[in-house]
Parts: structure tokens; sequence; C-alpha cells
């Protein structure tokens, strides 16, 4: 084989690797899955969260999140728990963690309602979730990912958190 076949060659399969890529790389996915696995650490669950796998559970569709979390959290434990992903068009009450990508301020009051003190950190992406019941919402402010908290809802879902998470928050009450 020539120089000329095997540059070619070697350039033929960098260039499908690079259009590929975009497809199954999500920078925003990434940083989410990073966020709420951290989210893990600021929050203390009551005892009867603390038994079978920690669940983090994604309500709606978003496959790139699901993906990026599951590799993120790959042999990895809250406590003594393993970490659970699950993908669910239902609110899930056995969830630790409930990401809502419902964009429907009723749907979130909703959730919220039949969530309260089940210990279940809901987490949304939609304008004024943090009004309507969520603990916390993704929003983007300077073009970027920011957190809203607010620290009444965790509380009325039965979680506890330290005032070092406030710091790393736009605390909304």
């Amino acid at each position: 084989m020539n120089i000329r076949a095997i540059i070619l060659t070697a350039l033929t399969v960098l260039l499908s690797s690079f259009q590929q890529n975009p497809n199954t790389y999500d920078i925003q996915s990434k940083i989410k899955a990073v966020y709420i696995y951290n989210f893990t650490k600021y929050f203390e669950w009551p005892n009867s969260k603390k038994t079978g796998n920690f669940i983090i559970c994604i309500s709606g569709s978003d496959a790139k999140l699901e993906n990026e979390l599951k590799n993120l959290t790959k042999n990895k434990k809250v406590g003594n728990q393993d970490i659970e992903i699950q993908s669910s068009f239902a609110v899930n009450e056995k969830a630790n963690i409930l990401f809502l990508l419902e964009n429907n301020p009723k749907k979130i009051a909703e959730a919220a309602k039949k969530l309260k003190g089940k210990g279940v950190l809901l987490l949304s992406e939609a304008d004024n979730s943090c009004k309507n019941g969520s603990c916390l919402n993704f929003i983007m402010q300077d073009n970027k990912l920011k957190v809203e908290y607010s620290k009444q809802s965790a509380i009325r879902m039965g979680l506890k958190t330290n005032d070092e998470f406030d710091k790393l928050t736009i605390k909304i009450d």
C-alpha cells in the first residue's frame, strides 16, 4: 500500500469519527449530569430513602442526558447505595432525584404536591419552577448553565441541606 492510500484511509476514518461525534456528544447533557451527580453530595435524604439503590429518574425523554448520567455514575455510590439511572414518563415517588423535563408549571406544581414529604429532590428546567414547587431548576444566565434553589421546597419534600449549598446556587427563597 502506498503512502497516499494510507493517508487517504486515515483521513477517511478520522473524518467519519468527527462526523459521528457531534451526534453522541452534548456538552449541556454532560454539564447537567455533573450537576445532578454533585447534588447527591449536598442533600440528606430521609432514612426511608437510604435503602436499596439511589435512584436518579429522568421524567421525560432525554437519551443523551441519561447516557451521560449512566457513564458518570458507573461504579459510584451515594453512601452505601448503588446509583441507578431510570427514565419514566410518570412521577416516580421511589426516586431520590427526579428530573422533571415537563415544561409546564401546572405539571410541576402537581408533581411537587404528589412528592411532598416523600424525600424526593425535584429538579426541573422551566421558568419559575422553584415558585411552582421544584427544589432545583436549571436556567441559562449569561450563556452559562446555573441552578436556582428553593430551600423551602426542599424542606417540604423532606430533605435537608447545608448552608454551603446556598452559595453554589441562585437562592429563590
